[in-house]
């Protein structure tokens, strides 16, 4: 199977994407800057609760995949600047599967979170999964993990409808949008309200728009 870095390196050799983008001829940037510090992609087993008053199951947690996505933001003086927040933000991410379609389409897991609230001036996270059963459906087996069935990633921050930052490996470069050799799957990542990890970590996540 062919790698995604070979595949699109030389479309991207002397591309860069990493922190706020460059606006498009004509247009200028929103006021809000996004800096991506750091993305990590691995498996987060299903987290197991107590209840009482409720007959007990059996069963065997399994992994999700897990992407956390951390950034900072500024916003204008006029709008807070470091005591301030931005609840405009959109976050799109994208996970080269280590699968292909029949006729030799990458698969491309893809979902959006709408950010609520994201604070200035200190460090921010936002999560998303893609769920076991998700994963089993692609790769026919329980055991999922990020080092041997992600092979690459991509996010993208959109504010106002225009990109103000992005990253991507292993190439760096928009490689989600060479559609042509992509399968994309839209809705496979969940935001975390919609998983079992919803009541966890508090606020260490920055606030989603529920679906």
């Amino acid at each position: 199977m062919k790698s995604l870095a070979l595949t699109f390196a030389t479309l991207f050799l002397a591309s860069t994407l990493h922190g706020q983008a460059p606006a498009p001829a004509g247009q200028t940037l929103p006021a809000v800057k996004v800096d991506i510090k750091r993305v990590t992609v691995s498996e987060q087993p299903t987290p197991q609760f107590s209840a009482s008053n409720v007959k007990d199951k059996r069963w065997r947690p399994k992994n999700w995949i897990e992407v956390d996505v951390e950034f900072d933001i500024q916003v204008p003086a006029d709008a807070g600047g470091r005591n301030g927040s931005y609840s405009g933000l959109q976050l799109n991410i994208y996970l080269a599967l280590q699968h292909t379609t029949k006729d030799g389409k990458r698969e491309v897991a893809q979902g959006t979170l709408d950010l609520l609230s994201v604070p200035a001036g200190e460090t921010c996270h936002a999560l998303a999964y893609i769920s076991p059963a998700s994963m089993r459906a692609i790769f026919m087996k329980d055991t999922v993990t990020a080092s041997t069935d992600i092979q690459g990633w991509g996010v993208e921050f959109i504010a106002e409808g225009q990109r103000v930052a992005a990253d991507a490996k292993p190439v760096n470069g928009p490689w989600w949008e060479k559609t042509d050799a992509l399968a994309i799957l839209p809705g496979l990542l969940l935001n975390k309200l919609q998983t079992p990890f919803a009541p966890l970590w508090g606020d260490y996540d920055v606030p989603v728009k529920a679906k």
